[in-house]
C-alpha cells in the first residue's frame, strides 16, 4: 500500500495531502495533545494530559478526505497495564514485502 505521509493518496491517488496534529479540548479551554497512552496521574487516578506517549499527526486527503493517523516515536511508547497498552507480535517477516 502507498504511504500517506509520501504526499499521495492511497485511496485515490491525489497528490495534496494535508498533515495535521489534531487537538481535542478536555475542559472547553485547555487543548489536550492526543496520543497513544499517557503516564498515570500521582494524586488523582486515571492518566495524566500533560504526559504523553506517541502523539498522533494525521494525514488527510484533499480530494477525497481519506485520512489516517501515525503515531510518532512508537519505539518509545510504554507497555504495560497502568498504560492501558499491550503488545501484539505477529510472526517475524525476512522482508517487508509478502
Amino acid at each position: 500500500m502507498l504511504d500517506i505521509r509520501k504526499g499521495n493518496c492511497p485511496l485515490c491517488d491525489w497528490h495534496e495531502i494535508i498533515e495535521a496534529v489534531p487537538g481535542e479540548f478536555a475542559d472547553q479551554s485547555r487543548e489536550v495533545v492526543p496520543a497513544v497512552t499517557y503516564d498515570a496521574r500521582w494524586v488523582l487516578s486515571g492518566r495524566n494530559p500533560e504526559h504523553p506517549h506517541g502523539p498522533l499527526l494525521m494525514y488527510v486527503c484533499r480530494r477525497c478526505g481519506y485520512c489516517q493517523q501515525f503515531a510518532q516515536g512508537a519505539d518509545a511508547i510504554p507497555i504495560g497495564d497502568n498504560y492501558k497498552t499491550r503488545l501484539i507480535k505477529g510472526v517475524e517477516r525476512a522482508t517487508p514485502y509478502r
